[in-house]
């Protein structure tokens, strides 16, 4: 088991950092840099933070991997295509009542082919200014859709009851976020649903994971 070890870290060490995130790249569709920390620890190669950095940004310049927003990477080159038929309504109501609000949508109905378990519902999800959430609630609650402002994990368990329509409201986190107009990308989908399996129990972590490591995306 020592002499396996040995030679694993021989191995290892024979390899430049570069080298390593580079093969864990390949393997990887989308990968952030916690996930690439992880994977040195486990494989016990000795790393600085500064060195991941420099070499995340080096091969980005190099097209080996591309940069998808708020620290996240992909191995994909082009831009993943989403159906907005889910969101389009919801959007353009938006825009028509409030024009100059900066806002950003999508529904976990647009990746609905990549969930191993086919939810029964369907949930859009719409960030904006906190500021405006009261005001965006009030109109899409006219407007017969079952919308929650910023329901905490607790109060998802005993309020919210996802059926059709269902949007929930959250703030939006940066003015900078990865968008279309006002639909948001996969890069922004892909954080935003790992954040919500936590907060509204959309998908188990694992059931995640697998979206995004065995699909196309």
């Amino acid at each position: 088991m020592k002499k396996q070890e040995k030679s694993l870290s021989t191995m290892n060490k024979t390899i430049t950092i570069k080298g390593h995130i580079h093969n864990y790249a390949k393997n990887e569709r989308y990968f952030n840099i916690n996930d690439l920390r992880s994977y040195f620890n486990e494989k016990k190669i000795d790393y600085k933070n500064d060195t991941l950095k420099k070499y995340l940004y080096l091969l980005k310049t190099e097209n080996v991997i591309y940069g998808a927003g708020r620290g996240w990477y992909s191995t994909i080159r082009h831009d993943f295509v989403l159906d907005r038929k889910p969101v389009e309504e919801v959007g353009a109501l938006i825009k028509d009542k409030f024009p100059l609000l900066d806002f950003s949508c999508w529904s976990t109905e647009q990746i609905k082919g990549f969930f191993h378990h086919m939810p029964s519902q369907f949930v859009t999800f719409v960030y904006a200014d906190k500021d405006f959430l009261q005001a965006l609630k009030d109109f899409l609650t006219d407007k017969g859709y079952n919308t929650y402002l910023n329901p905490r994990k607790n109060e998802t368990e005993k309020y919210v009851e996802l059926k059709n329509q269902t949007v929930i409201l959250r703030p939006s986190i940066s003015s900078r976020e990865p968008k279309n107009q006002c639909f948001a990308k996969i890069e922004k989908i892909l954080v935003n649903l790992f954040m919500e399996t936590k907060k509204v129990n959309l998908r188990d972590i694992g059931e995640y994971q697998k979206i995004f490591s065995t699909n196309n995306l």
